[in-house]
């Protein structure tokens, strides 16, 4: 009787039997050195060095149990249900692959494979996905008779999720189980500071709480099993929907996507938005969250591999809902801490970011019929957050690239979120609380809360997106006084705004919290922008002093406005070191045109009699001044570490130059013949002067025409919006 080798697991992650019970199709009690059927007829019993299956066969996961059933094992008789406790020692590949992720002289950059052995793969079952989403009137599946019998057939459907997912699943949790307590406290300090929380905290923070939790409690120390079968059940959650309707609940939706029913969604916002800390957060503050005193630049890099894990992980996931919006929206918000605004990548993830919009239907939600709660619903409200939120930052990279937008307002339902806390959502004072909004949707009780700054900012962005129709459409045939209407709905909608949202210089002396001032100041210039934007248009068409005068007003307005950052940038400080995101989308296009205007002909500021704001007209020496301070910004505007450091070097060497030929008087002045006419022929684009022709003279600068704008798109992350102490 030979000696054998001890047992093994199988590929498809049973036990391995004996050869001669394999090659006779009966059970074998899988015992060693000799099985009992071999024992029992005194035959050689070999176990094969390297088992493996004629074809590869796909797990099973029960999950009311929380067991995995093997194909094998069902077919087996009487072996039932096969535990995940029952798989023994890993097999060759597995011992293989764990040994490489301990090996000493394994690379520290690579994320560690988990331990834990799983199945070649596992297959779970779910109520039907609607993968199709939100199907509209002009869809031929928009048919009544075909969508109710889809709804009253009963079925399931069967998912697998490979070896790899199951692997991935599995550094996520060891993950958690890791940094659990650090995670914590960076999501709570994020809620406590953050402005425009795209989910809500009535949501975030009960679901981070159950989170930890349910970890703590369900996977006790070193048990690999559990670990496993969590992951799993977690899988099996997140392929269901979330069930919901326009009446559910805070706490319907919280039990939704926690404890039992805890989904990818709820732990991918917690790792994101814990990332986004990890980057945005001072180093003071940093410590005083992680009572193991690390580094924080130390652990970047593991927390942008999880994130990577993360992402890889949930993009074939089957179903989409609010939390999984919320999710890519957060993902792109990291994409762009992490590669920068002229990525490419980032501009894909935000495309899948607006197909998600559109998938959910969020675009056309619209409270019917005279019920209030629909409009008033938490659910109603949070989908209008998210819509919003992403319709907003669709409109910021539109302006900044120069592209169309990916969200149009023509095939959108427009209504802003109400102007209330989600307390007042939530409680019993719903009423009470809209008695104090006003015919234009604001609370007129004076207090700045996450929707009020969400609301200005959505409503100043539907404006803008009329503005860019203006300037990147091709269609030549723009209705007459076109700008002039855009211009008044652009004007009405900040009158009606909140006193309390409007910027003004006393704001500094004011005893305001920076980060309010901060978003104040920000609303104020996307006004002011907007306002250079439709004159910059009508001056392509109308060359007359009075068109001339309200464009160059209105950039020494914008201009003006940003160098109060300058005059107030230790106290700024307090919010972000770089200052690029002000300072070059707002602050360049501006600067460039009120420097060639004042270089080719200076003699036409002393025409301008009145500013926008019925203020004095344009000073000369003033504007040297300020366009002389804007230069010396740029030195110091990107922090030490921005990404646009080299472009606002040679950004500040070429206005220098400018500069230089304006104050010098003895220098030839070029013909004022090529100062606007760029803008007769329409060559004039937005952060860009007139493409002027080689004949302009030797003293012609060619400046902003050939360079590079689409690395400074104004990101707007709203994060950070108070003391972070």
């Amino acid at each position: 009787m030979s000696s054998s080798p001890a047992v093994s697991l199988r590929r498809n992650g049973t036990l391995q039997s004996c050869e001669r019970c394999r090659k006779n199709k009966v059970k074998c009690d899988h015992s060693t050195p000799s099985c009992g059927r071999c024992l029992a007829k005194d035959t050689d019993c070999v176990y094969a060095a390297a088992p493996t299956t004629r074809r590869f066969r796909v797990a099973q996961f029960d999950a009311s149990s929380g067991r995995v059933r093997t194909a094998r094992a069902q077919d087996a008789e009487g072996d039932g249900d096969v535990a995940l406790e029952s798989q023994g020692q890993p097999g060759p590949e597995q011992q293989q692959r764990q040994q490489t992720a301990l090996s000493p002289d394994r690379h520290p950059d690579l994320p560690v494979p988990s331990p834990t052995v799983s199945p070649e793969a596992i297959e779970i079952t779910t109520p039907p996905v609607q993968t199709s989403g939100f199907v509209g009137p002009g869809s031929y599946r928009d048919l009544p008779d075909y969508s109710g019998a889809a709804a009253a057939s009963p079925g399931t459907t069967n998912h697998t999720i490979d070896r790899k997912r199951l692997d991935l699943g599995l550094q996520i949790l060891d993950f958690l189980l890791e940094h659990g307590a650090l995670l914590q406290n960076q999501v709570n300090y994020v809620h406590r500071v953050i402005r425009m929380p795209i989910v809500p905290p009535k949501i975030m923070l009960p679901a981070v709480e159950s989170l930890f939790s349910t970890i703590r409690n369900d996977i006790p120390p070193n048990d690999s099993d559990a670990k496993l079968r969590m992951v799993i059940r977690i899988f099996q959650n997140s392929y269901q929907p979330i069930r919901s309707t326009k009446h559910t609940t805070v706490d319907e939706i919280c039990q939704e996507i926690t404890g039992e029913n805890l989904r990818w969604e709820t732990i991918g916002n917690v790792l994101v938005i814990a990332g986004l800390c990890l980057i945005l957060i001072p180093l003071r503050d940093f410590a005083q969250l992680d009572s193991q005193r690390r580094n924080k630049d130390d652990l970047m890099h593991s927390f942008h591999d999880i994130a990577d894990v993360l992402t890889t992980m949930t993009s074939v996931s089957p179903v989409l809902n609010e939390l999984g919006v919320c999710l890519k929206f957060n993902q792109f918000l990291l994409a762009l801490c992490r590669f920068g605004d002229s990525s490419q990548r980032l501009y894909s993830i935000f495309m899948e970011l607006t197909s998600s919009i559109y998938a959910t239907g969020m675009h056309q939600d619209r409270a019917e019929g005279p019920d209030p709660t629909e409009r008033t619903g938490f659910m109603y409200q949070w989908r209008r957050r998210c819509f919003t939120s992403v319709f907003s930052m669709d409109k910021i990279i539109a302006t900044n690239l120069g592209r169309p937008p990916l969200i149009s307002r023509n095939y959108c339902v427009l209504d802003a979120p109400l102007d209330l806390d989600d307390d007042d959502l939530t409680g019993p004072g719903l009423e009470h609380a809209l008695e104090k909004l006003d015919g234009n949707g604001w609370n007129t009780d004076g207090r700045r809360r996450s929707t009020t700054y969400m609301r200005l900012r959505y409503l100043l962005a539907t404006v803008r997106e009329e503005v860019l129709e203006l300037h990147l459409g091709v269609n030549t045939c723009v209705a007459p006084g076109r700008a002039e209407l855009v211009l008044q709905n652009l004007q009405s909608i900040w009158d009606s705004c909140p006193e309390a949202m409007k910027y003004t210089p006393a704001v500094w002396t004011a005893g305001m919290c920076p980060h309010e001032i901060w978003f104040l100041i920000q609303f104020y210039m996307d006004y002011l922008y907007s306002i250079f934007l439709i004159y910059r248009f009508n001056a392509r068409h109308d060359q007359s002093v009075e068109t001339l005068a309200g464009l160059l007003s209105a950039a020494k307005s914008v201009l003006s406005t940003v160098l109060a950052f300058n005059e107030h940038r230790e106290t700024m400080r307090q919010v972000r070191n770089d200052f690029s995101s002000i300072f070059l989308p707002y602050g360049l296009p501006c600067a460039d045109i009120l420097a060639m205007e004042l270089l080719y002909r200076p003699e036409m500021f002393s025409r301008f009699d009145s500013g926008i704001d019925g203020g004095s007209g344009i000073v000369r020496a003033e504007l040297i001044r300020e366009l002389t301070v804007y230069i010396s910004c740029l030195s110091w505007m990107p922090g030490r570490d921005g990404n646009s450091v080299s472009f606002s070097r040679e950004v500040q060497e070429r206005l220098t130059k400018v500069l230089d030929q304006i104050i010098d008087s003895s220098s030839d002045s070029p013909s004022p013949a090529y100062a606007m006419t760029g803008l007769q022929d329409a060559r004039l684009r937005v952060g860009m002067m007139a493409d002027v022709p080689d004949t302009a003279g030797p003293n012609f600068n060619h400046l902003f025409f050939d360079w590079d704008t689409t690395m400074y798109l104004d990101s707007q992350l709203d994060l950070f919006s108070q003391s972070l102490m």
